[in-house]
């Protein structure tokens, strides 16, 4: 029997002028005792509304209509106080963003344990007793100590430890899995993955996990729902859809998708259409590239076949498959002279301290660093977290102290002020992680862009020159009017890169720029960026701890471990032969899709 069962599920939005309009249409699925479900897609197909649709978590104008069934109850048609009672005690759910989703006031026990008290009737001393026993099986060190720290006391992995130990404080029938591994490094990824499949097991627990990391699904889930614009358009074994997709749109994602030593990603042309627009055939046709005229009358119906079923007209025989990662074949990059040096890099962060416990001298975080980065080259850095690598980065863009030398075309930042430093400084540029952090939320995209242009005095035909810029990272002139809230995840990191070109920089440090971005906006911006490169002959240096996006993107590769660098080879040779063991723990942890070999697909299907 299904632990859960979803039937012609919708969920309609309100959409300003548009009025409420469906944001996710007609969702089927099931889940059984101890099956893993990938729920997948791009960011904007649905996926977090089915799951919040499941505990009832939508906003208050939200309509729901469709039977969303947990072990024979119809959640629809719960009233708020009995969904309280299930929330924690029949679905547990795991956030993407532990941090924000846990009580920074409160300590990680008191907040694993008062979930237990809340469906259970016992005392403080029996739940604080089940939050240690969580906490122990959930692989925490040193539980007994550790029960009494904070949140922010915590790495992001031990967070999210904390975080599925508090969906299981209850032992849920169901566990929803929202992003649970983005923004971790991969070893500490695969530690979570690896916990939620020893415990779905032991605990014979469902598991819906919806995440865009497709080498993810095909490592553990058992079962894949692929959506689009709202609807489905694959699904089935995860076994069977790894091995032939019939989707159009499957064969697109897994394309996207960046593997160690690819040469180059493939685009998925155009963009997911906005809900209002949405086509009223198929909804992949305008980006289909065997698209028919029959695609454009009516949705297509289900096409079952060998383990997945699709809803398309033309269904991709497995004859026709391509494989999808091209042998990386790189020249080693040896420039003439280096751009970028730096000499014996040494970085220390002391603690605050308190009138209680004085400041302490931390460990250094980075110790005898020394590279080179040529002009025209990009020199990728990876680790774990908490190696040093965005330390890194903000000591190349003179934004915290340290000790050592480094020399951009020749000058020593060190060994100048004022005028001179900044006008130095302006050579760099950075592109963040999450790019709606550093986007103002309340000054209008074009002004965002135009500002490096005005602190330069370049302010003739500034629209002009705004409009260029979009166009160089792949966007409309009519974006410059928008708000960074009216925009895409996408969007937003082309916007940052394209204020970043806006001060004519000749390096650029990519601090983990695609970590949060599904697979196809992720393959869009690397092929962007390696093509900005080519053309305007920029540098960069890629902090990411994605071995892939970092062997696509890299001509070198630096690891960091506890903040000295353990290795440093040509990409190819690095993921070749990599000689240090850290290196290899890295590369060995990395989720890779495994690709076989097949014939080319062909252009169309007739």
């Amino acid at each position: 029997m299904s632990v859960l069962k979803l039937e012609n599920l919708t969920v309609s939005l309100p959409r300003g002028a548009a009025g409420t309009i469906p944001i996710l249409e007609d969702l089927n699925l099931s889940i059984n005792a101890g099956e893993m479900l990938g729920l997948v897609g791009e960011s904007g197909s649905g996926k977090t509304i089915a799951a919040l649709s499941v505990m009832r978590l939508l906003p208050p104008r939200a309509k729901i209509s469709g039977h969303a069934w947990l072990d024979g109850t119809d959640l629809t048609t719960l009233d708020e106080r009995a969904m309280r009672r299930v929330r924690g005690a029949g679905v547990g759910m795991v956030f993407q963003n532990p941090l924000s989703a846990l009580n920074p006031s409160k300590t990680v026990g008191a907040q694993i344990a008062e979930s237990f008290l809340v469906h259970n009737s016992v005392g403080a001393r029996a739940a604080r007793a089940r939050a240690l026993e969580l906490l122990t099986e959930v692989g925490i060190a040193n539980p007994s100590e550790k029960i009494n720290d904070y949140p922010h006391q915590f790495s992001g992995g031990m967070r999210q430890r904390v975080m599925i130990a508090m969906a299981l404080s209850c032992s849920p029938k169901l566990l929803i899995a929202d992003e649970p591994t983005t923004g971790l490094d991969p070893l500490i990824a695969r530690q979570i993955m690896a916990l939620i499949t020893r415990l779905r097991r032991e605990h014979d627990m469902a598991v819906l996990f919806v995440t865009h990391d497709l080498s993810v699904v095909e490592e553990h889930a058992d079962s894949i729902h692929v959506l689009y614009a709202g609807k489905s358009v694959e699904w089935g074994s995860s076994e069977k859809f790894f091995a032939h997709p019939r989707h159009p749109y499957s064969e697109a994602l897994l394309g996207s998708v960046a593997r160690v030593g690819q040469a180059r990603l493939q685009n998925i042309e155009g963009n997911l259409p906005e809900p209002e627009s949405r086509p009223p055939g198929c909804r992949f046709s305008p980006r289909c590239p065997y698209h028919q005229a029959d695609c454009d009358l009516a949705y297509p119906p289900p096409s079952p076949s060998a383990g997945t079923t699709a809803a398309c007209l033309y269904p991709l025989p497995a004859t026709t498959r391509a494989t999808y990662a091209q042998p990386l074949q790189k020249q080693i990059f040896a420039p003439s002279a280096p751009q970028l040096t730096i000499q014996n890099l040494e970085v220390r962060y002391n603690s605050t301290g308190s009138f209680l416990s004085p400041a302490a001298k931390l460990p250094p975080a980075l110790t005898d660093v020394v590279l080179t980065l040529g002009r025209g080259e990009c020199l990728g850095v990876v680790g774990e977290s908490g190696s040093g690598k965005s330390t890194l980065g903000r000591a190349v863009l003179q934004m915290i102290p340290y000790e050592g030398d480094i020399i951009l075309d020749g000058q020593d930042f060190s060994a100048l002020r004022g005028t001179e430093k900044r006008n130095l400084r302006k050579k760099i540029q950075v592109v963040f992680q999450d790019p709606r952090e550093s986007l103002n939320p309340r000054i209008r995209i074009g002004d965002i862009i135009a500002e490096p242009l005005r602190l330069a005095g370049k302010t003739t035909n500034l629209s002009q020159q705004v409009a260029t810029l979009l166009g160089r990272v792949g966007l409309n002139p009519e974006m410059a009017q928008k708000l960074p809230g009216g925009v895409s995840g996408g969007q937003a990191q082309r916007i940052a890169i394209a204020r970043a070109l806006a001060a004519e920089p000749e390096l650029i440090v990519l601090d983990e720029p695609t970590s949060s971005l599904d697979v196809s906006t992720q393959a869009m911006l690397l092929n962007l960026l390696k093509d900005l490169a080519f053309d305007a002959g920029l540098s960069y240096i890629l902090i990411s701890h994605d071995f892939a996006v970092v062997s696509y993107m890299a001509d070198r590769i630096a690891v960091l471990n506890s903040g000295r660098v353990v290795e440093l080879a040509d990409t190819a040779t690095l993921i070749a032969a990599p000689q240090h063991e850290y290196t290899k723990s890295l590369l060995a942890a990395a989720p890779q899709l495994r690709d076989r070999q097949a014939q080319p697909a062909s252009a169309s299907l007739s």
